[in-house]
């Protein structure tokens, strides 16, 4: 199979530091779609799963206060975890 980068991907293999070929940017760009894919399976699959157990009114109730608790321990702990991800993407 031929395949030929677009200007696009070779500028951006040219920016990644390592030397890429055209004949290994195909495999791996097939190999992070099929992992893409597989996750979106599985998110779908679980998602069928959770609206399964909705329809069998299956599940924890939850209480008004739990919410709250859970949402206000979240936006106490996302900045953060923003910051940690900016300071880890550098």
């Amino acid at each position: 199979m031929q395949a030929h980068p677009t200007s696009d991907g070779a500028q951006f293999a040219g920016q990644t530091g390592e030397s890429y070929g055209s004949e290994d940017m195909l495999p791996e760009a097939l190999a992070m779609r099929e992992e893409r894919e597989r996750r979106r399976m599985e998110f779908r699959a679980s998602l069928a799963r959770a609206r399964a157990a909705q329809a069998r009114m299956e599940g924890r109730e939850i209480a008004k206060h739990a919410l709250r608790q859970l949402s206000a321990g979240f936006v106490e702990r996302q900045p953060a975890r923003m910051v940690a991800d900016l300071a880890g993407a550098r």
